[in-house]
């Protein structure tokens, strides 16, 4: 493949780089470029918080703006971005999410300069209406030079016409520990607190279970807007005992490597860091059937695979993998094998091959 070595500037779009599998990945790409020494920006849209280790030498450009409506801020985003592209005129712009995509796609008309977008959700299912989808579709169309997918099912989800400089590239994922023997019986999650996630679904399998192992344990990491609400649930069913919700932690894979069972009860995702990184601990693995799973878990070799909303298949599953000891064991050293394509290095260089083509 030919490449561009005299490329020095980067800059990379998201709406903030606070807790999110996008945010990490910008992070890492990020940290990447500027220890090989090119000028790297990150532009934030949305918030100006940051909650990720970034190397000194890459420079925040906080573009936020002050209207809580996507539509009126367009303006105000609109000018900036493009006041940004062709004063500084960066060799590579990446930009992550779909509306983010179509903003400095749209933004970016009449500059000459090679855009790189990439989908970070499931686009049917992540709340853009169905004029933003036929809005990203127009502009990847006639202005991105490289479309990015996490997953084969999210590039299904836009037109065959794409495919020709569209490129999957996983999550770069990162672990230090391994999962050390279960102590007692504990059960962990981690993902926001939100309808997307569906923690409601594992707090009702709970209900049931701890009729079975009144010993049981379960530890749900993250923050959301739905935090009051499961709270109320888990104390109104008289699980506050057995449930707590432990927020965001900055030793996730620390307080989790001792779980007998890792639980993803997704409505829809991108590609799940939080259970990739279950897998590279060597943690068994329940998810739902969330498009694109199973381009992940193979249901029965390397984790188990349940309906959407479905607690009694939820309930089943837990009782199955907890009274199993062999197959718990199977399903971790399954995991873990299969989660090593998802290494850093392996992922990075794929990245550095989409970044550094000549458009």
């Amino acid at each position: 493949m030919k490449r561009r070595y005299e490329i020095v500037r980067i800059c990379f779009f998201i709406g903030s780089m606070y807790n999110g599998g996008a945010e990490r990945v910008i992070s890492i790409l990020a940290n990447h470029y500027a220890e090989k020494k090119w000028d790297v920006d990150i532009v934030l849209l949305l918030d100006n918080k940051i909650e990720y280790m970034l190397d000194e030498r890459i420079n925040i450009l906080d573009f936020t703006g002050s209207e809580t409506s996507y539509v009126k801020n367009l303006p105000f985003w609109i000018k900036k971005i493009r006041r940004y592209l062709k004063k500084i005129r960066p060799d590579r712009v990446v930009s992550f999410i779909g509306r983010i995509n179509a903003l400095v796609l749209m933004s970016s008309v009449g500059v000459d300069i090679p855009i790189i977008v990439s989908e970070r959700n499931d686009p049917k299912n992540d709340g853009r209406s169905w004029i933003m989808l036929k809005c990203c579709s127009f502009f990847y169309k006639v202005k991105a030079n490289a479309i990015v997918f996490q997953t084969r099912y999210q590039l299904s989800c836009f037109s065959a016409e794409l495919h020709s400089k569209s490129f999957i590239a996983l999550n770069p994922v990162e672990v230090k520990v391994n999962a050390s023997k279960p102590k007692g019986y504990i059960i962990s999650t981690a993902g926001r607190l939100t309808e997307q996630k569906n923690q409601s679904m594992l707090i009702d399998a709970i209900r049931y279970l701890k009729e079975d192992i009144p010993s049981i344990e379960v530890n749900i990491f993250g923050e959301g807007p739905l935090r009051e609400t499961l709270q109320k649930k888990i104390d109104n069913l008289g699980l506050s005992d057995r449930i707590k919700l432990c927020g965001n932690v900055s030793n996730l894979h620390e307080r989790i490597k001792n779980s007998r069972v890792f639980i993803l009860t997704s409505e829809f995702e991108g590609l799940s860091n939080s259970l990739i990184e279950a897998m590279m601990l060597g943690l068994p693995c329940i998810s739902t059937d969330y498009p694109g799973v199973d381009e992940i878990i193979k249901d029965g070799v390397n984790g188990i695979i349940i309906p959407r909303k479905n607690v009694k298949a939820l309930y089943e599953a837990l009782t199955m993998i907890l009274s199993n000891d062999n197959l718990r064991e199977n399903l971790s050293r399954e995991a873990l094998k299969t989660s090593m394509v998802y290494r850093p290095q392996t992922v990075i260089n794929t990245w550095e091959n989409i970044i550094e083509k000549e458009y």
